[in-house]
C-alpha cells in the first residue's frame, strides 16, 4: 500500500477545523452556562420580589384569608365561605377596630402618646385594645363584666393593661361596665388637667402657700399614675370608627376574595359595626347581596329586624328580667340600638340557639379541624340557614370572629355545658335539619 503523502493545506484545514470546533463547542458552552446563570438569576430576582415584610404589627392586621369551610358547602350545595379573622395578631376581628378607633382618636387630638384608652368590653376588643395600644404609644384599661371568661381577663393583663372586673348589671346602671369604662377616662382626663393647672400655679405663685401646703404636695387620688397624658373612651358601640374600620376594610377585602361573586353575608352583632360596615359596602357595589342577622337568645335585634319592634310583646309588658342568663355566646347579640348598628343594611334575620352554636363548633372541629369561639359558631349556624333560605348554588360568606381559644372556661368547658343542658349530642348536622 502506498504511503499516504500529507500536504501542508491538509494540515492547515485540520488544524482550522480544530480551531472551529474548539471555538463553537466554548462558544455553546458559554452560552449555555450565560442561559444557566440568566435562569438561576431570574429565579433568584422572582423568589426575591415574593418575599415581603410588613411595617409592624399594625400592619398585619387585615387581608385575613377567605376560606371554604367544605363541611357545610358539601352539605348545603352552596359555596359557604368564613373570613378568617382569628388569624390576626391580637387573634379576633376586633384588631381593626381597635387600630381605626386609636388612630381617628390621634388624628383628631382627643389622644396623645402617653394617655390612657378605656373600654368597657366583654372580651375581644379590651384584647385588640391592649395588643395595638402600645403600638401608638398609649396605655390601656379595662372594665370587662365578672361574668366573661376568666382567660380574656388574664390575656389583656397579660398585655399590659391594667383590667377592672365588675358585676353584670343594666347599660341603664351608672355602674354597667361601659359607664364605668366612660368615667374612667374623664378621671384620666382629670388627672392630666390637674397637673397642668399644678404646674401652673406653680410657675406662677412660686409654691405660694396653699392651705398650709406647698402647691407641688396636693395630690389627686387617682387609677392611673400620674405621667398620663389623659384619657380617651373607645365607645365601641357608638364609635363609628368601628362601622368604618368594616366598611373601608373587610367589606372591601370580601368583594375581592370573592371577585364580586357573592350572593349573601351573614354576621351576629353585638356593637354592629361588622355587620354595617361589611353590609353597606357589599350593597353599594351590588344591590343585589342579601345581608342577614343571625341572633343569639335574649337579643331583641332580632325582633327588631323581622317585626320592627325591639321586644315582642311579653317582654314589653315588663316580664324581661334585668339581668336573665340569655345565652351562652359572648360578645353578641343587644337590647339597644347602637349608631354602629343603625348603619347596617339588612334584609332578614334569624334566631339562634346556644344548643345550636355549641353543637356547630364541635362539627367544624370534627369535620374541618376549625376550632372556633362562640360565636364564630353563631355565624356558621347563620350560614347554613341562610344557604336553606336561599338553595343551592350560592355564595355565602360570615366571619370567624375568634378561636375557641378564649372560650375554654365556657363553651369549650364540658361540666360548664352541663350545667345548662347544652352537652353536644349530635353526630352530624341534624340539629340544623339536615341529614
Amino acid at each position: 500500500m502506498a504511503p499516504v503523502k500529507i500536504t501542508g493545506a491538509v494540515v492547515a484545514a485540520a488544524a482550522t477545523m480544530v480551531m472551529l470546533s474548539y471555538c463553537f463547542f466554548r462558544f455553546s458552552s458559554d452560552k449555555l452556562d450565560s442561559c444557566s446563570s440568566s435562569s438561576s438569576s431570574k429565579k433568584k430576582k422572582t423568589k426575591k420580589e415574593k418575599l415581603s415584610t410588613r411595617n409592624g404589627l399594625v400592619d398585619a392586621i387585615g387581608n385575613t384569608p377567605l376560606i371554604r369551610i367544605n363541611s357545610l358547602s358539601d352539605a348545603t350545595g352552596s359555596e359557604i365561605l368564613g373570613k378568617c379573622e382569628f388569624l390576626n395578631p391580637g387573634g379576633s376581628v376586633k384588631d381593626r377596630v381597635a387600630v381605626k378607633i386609636i388612630e381617628e382618636a390621634l388624628e383628631s387630638g382627643k389622644l396623645f402618646p402617653g394617655g390612657i384608652v378605656t373600654e368597657g368590653s366583654a372580651g375581644s376588643t379590651a384584647i385588640s385594645l391592649a395588643t395595638v395600644a402600645p403600638a401608638y404609644g398609649c396605655q390601656c384599661h379595662v372594665v370587662i363584666p365578672d361574668d366573661a371568661a376568666i382567660e380574656k381577663s388574664q390575656i389583656i393583663e397579660a398585655l399590659g393593661a391594667t383590667v377592672e372586673r365588675v358585676r353584670p348589671v343594666s347599660i341603664t346602671h351608672k355602674d354597667h361596665f361601659v359607664n364605668i369604662a366612660r368615667r374612667r377616662a374623664d378621671e384620666a382626663n382629670d388627672l392630666a388637667s390637674s397637673k397642668t393647672r399644678l404646674a401652673s400655679r406653680i410657675n406662677v405663685a412660686h409654691q405660694e402657700k396653699t392651705n398650709g401646703c406647698t402647691a407641688e404636695e396636693q395630690k389627686v387620688p387617682s387609677l392611673f399614675s400620674e405621667s398620663v397624658t389623659g384619657g380617651f373612651f373607645a365607645d365601641q358601640f357608638e364609635n363609628l370608627a368601628n362601622y368604618r374600620a368594616h366598611y373601608e376594610g373587610t367589606g372591601p377585602e370580601i368583594w375581592q376574595q370573592t371577585h364580586g361573586n357573592i350572593d349573601a353575608f351573614v354576621a351576629a352583632a353585638g356593637t354592629g359595626g361588622t355587620l354595617a360596615g361589611v353590609s353597606r359596602f357589599l350593597q353599594e357595589k351590588n344591590e343585589k347581596v342579601k345581608c342577614f342577622l343571625i341572633d343569639p337568645p335574649g337579643s331583641g335585634l332580632f325582633n327588631k329586624v323581622t317585626r320592627g319592634v325591639m321586644y315582642t310583646r311579653e317582654e314589653a309588658e315588663g316580664r324581661r328580667l334585668k339581668n336573665p342568663f340569655d345565652t351562652i355566646t359572648e360578645g353578641i347579640g343587644i337590647n339597644r340600638l347602637t349608631q354602629n348598628f343603625l348603619m347596617a343594611k339588612i334584609d332578614g334575620g334569624f334566631r339562634g340557639t346556644d344548643k345550636e352554636a355549641v353543637e356547630m363548633s364541635r362539627f367544624l372541629l370534627k369535620k374541618d379541624g376549625l376550632f372556633v369561639g362562640s360565636s364564630s359558631a353563631m355565624n356558621c349556624v347563620g350560614a347554613v340557614r341562610v344557604a336553606q333560605a336561599l338553595g343551592p348554588g350560592h355564595t355565602i360568606v360570615t366571619i370567624l370572629c375568634d378561636s375557641g381559644m378564649r372560650h375554654l372556661s365556657k363553651f369549650h368547658d364540658p361540666h360548664y355545658l352541663a350545667l345548662y343542658g347544652l352537652t353536644p349530642t349530635a353526630v352530624g348536622l341534624e340539629f340544623l335539619g339536615i341529614k
